[in-house]
């Protein structure tokens, strides 16, 4: 296989599939693409190569993801998967074992060598997911999060990946940081959702895990901004969170927005609505969400409703007093 972990047989098999499968002609793509009718049939034989930005334009016109391409090489030459996550037991699947100091020097060595940032991802969500005492919990996270704050320090904007990154260290930032981070990230995830109504299958494949993060991150961002006594952000988030269009895939939004529902039932002294509200929202939460997955939500569902209200009575109390 040489270098490269797919092989340039694979994607130019896997391009002439989808060509197929969806019936694009010829003429299609010499109409739509900066390619001779000679240089595209040398590739499409194997006999040539493209250049990255004649490539783009193929998938574009061929109306197929560069997620989906990789999906068809994979499924149909599963050897060329990268076995790295399932050999260091962090596949959230399958777990087979909880992080440790060694396994998470043994990671950033490995994503230095790489820059594959799913060895972070999986990395933190294992130890959120898998690691009881909250000391050890919160150690593990540092040691991985300089890591992780230089990776977001480099990017002008964020891909679902990233902002599922920042959600798991999101308690180990600066205040300030955060809410930077939150609105920047939210801001982008609107702007992606109006472009889908262009029709672009990026944005199809792209958005609904934009949106689940970012209604996390919003959510994450509303508990910390209860707990700092910020009343500025607090109803800001609040507002953003009820007044929020992005489209809601999976549901992931609603428990945010119920969430967000109860605390504004607390903050208004409702407390028998905010209690009802409360176990039906966790009791869906338990049947829906996979905490392999989404330990940053699924922490809510091991919570007692006193134990959630608790930073927001605490400061109601705070707003009182003022």
């Amino acid at each position: 296989m040489g270098k490269n972990r797919v092989p340039a047989e694979a994607v130019r098999n896997a391009l002439i599939h989808f060509i197929k499968k969806r019936n694009i002609s010829i003429p299609i793509i010499l109409k739509s693409v900066d390619i001779s009718r000679s240089r595209l049939y040398d590739y499409l034989n194997g006999n040539g190569r493209v250049s990255a930005t004649t490539f783009v334009n193929l998938l574009s016109t061929i109306g197929v993801s560069y997620d989906e391409l990789l999906l068809h090489i994979y499924l149909n030459q599963p050897e060329l998967v990268d076995s790295t996550i399932k050999e260091l037991g962090l596949d959230p699947n399958s777990y087979t074992q909880t992080p440790n100091e060694d396994m998470v020097y043994q990671v950033l060595a490995l994503f230095e060598e790489t820059q594959d940032t799913r060895l972070l991802l999986n990395v933190v969500r294992a130890i959120n997911a898998q690691v009881v005492d909250f000391g050890q919990r919160y150690r593990l996270v540092e040691i991985a999060r300089p890591a992780i704050v230089k990776l977001l320090g480099h990017r002008d904007s964020y891909s679902s990946t990233d902002m599922l990154l920042f959600a798991n260290i999101i308690r180990h930032e600066p205040y300030e940081t955060v809410k930077v981070m939150v609105k920047k990230m939210s801001d982008q995830v609107q702007q992606i959702a109006t472009l889908e109504g262009y029709g672009l299958v990026e944005m199809d494949n792209f958005l609904p895990a934009a949106v689940w993060n970012v209604g996390l991150l919003n959510f994450q961002m509303l508990l910390i901004a209860l707990e700092n006594g910020d009343q500025e952000t607090v109803e800001g988030t609040l507002t953003f969170i009820k007044e929020c269009q992005l489209p809601d895939f999976g549901s992931y939004f609603t428990f945010v927005k119920k969430l967000s529902e109860v605390v504004k039932l607390t903050l208004d002294d409702q407390q028998d609505e905010a209690e009802k509200l409360w176990q039906s929202t966790v009791h869906a939460l338990k049947f829906m969400v996979d905490d392999r997955f989404w330990p940053s939500f699924t922490y809510l569902s091991q919570q007692s409703y006193h134990e959630f209200i608790k930073p927001v009575i605490d400061y109601r109390r705070v707003i009182d007093a003022k």
